[in-house]
């Protein structure tokens, strides 16, 4: 178990609340029901999973295409990941998020997610965390260069809560862009390695690595820390 004294609970999204693999399954089914219905193309959502499942990432579509005899042209991949990019996602928190969450009620709590921003905010409402988390941040509705690592979001946060950097920790599960900023700012930090994560969360170099590891959140106790604000 991991104790971590804290003001201000900060969360990630993907991979961190929830399995970001459930939302990839709920896209490639809705673009799959897309091409049968246009296209005629069938089981085109078990051979995006299958590639998933093998480790494929990036044209996942164009390669399932492929396989489904289907030449996979510039506008045609561009429509599909519109497709999936904007479906409203059939995904749930799981259990040890939906207690954590119970864990954590009283405190202020932030969200900060990267990617598109209509996609992520589809996620944020069918999790049902736009009713319970404070403050939501995603770096998708600014130009590009403000998503993480960049500090804009840590920022912004610490700017919300009114609260020193100590005050602060961070759950997340990408060592590469993840932990870097709010390590530098004093943030406490916690990595999250969930099983059947879709990225392998390993940090570049020291600087980037979290201050804990779990696998759960439910290996997660906070103690709340009344003093330190601005």
């Amino acid at each position: 178990m991991v104790e971590i004294d804290a003001a201000v609970v900060v969360l990630d999204l993907d991979d961190t609340l929830f399995h970001e693999s459930d939302f990839a399954r709920s896209g490639f089914a809705a673009v799959g029901a897309h091409l049968e219905n246009r296209l005629g193309v069938s089981d085109f959502a078990s051979h995006c999973e299958r590639l998933l499942k093998a480790g494929s990432r990036g044209r996942i579509f164009d390669q399932a295409l492929a396989e489904c005899g289907h030449h996979p042209t510039p506008d045609l991949i561009e429509e599909l990941v519109d497709i999936y990019r904007s479906h409203k996602p059939s995904i749930q928190l799981p259990r040890d998020t939906v207690a954590f969450l119970e864990h954590v009620a009283g405190l202020p709590t932030a969200l900060i997610s990267d990617g598109p921003a209509r996609m992520q905010r589809n996620k944020v409402v069918s999790l049902g965390l736009d009713k319970l988390i404070d403050k939501i941040v995603l770096t998708g509705e600014w130009p590009d260069g403000y998503g993480k690592p960049h500090p804009r979001a840590y920022g912004e946060v610490m700017q919300w809560s009114g609260r020193i950097g100590s005050d602060h920790v961070y759950i997340a599960d990408n060592g590469s862009k993840d932990f870097i900023a709010p390590r530098a700012l004093g943030w406490k930090t916690v990595q999250i390695l969930r099983p059947g994560r879709v990225h392998d969360g390993v940090a570049p170099t020291a600087e980037h690595e979290a201050e804990f590891r779990i696998a759960s959140l439910d290996e997660i106790s906070l103690r709340r820390v009344l003093a330190g604000s601005r």
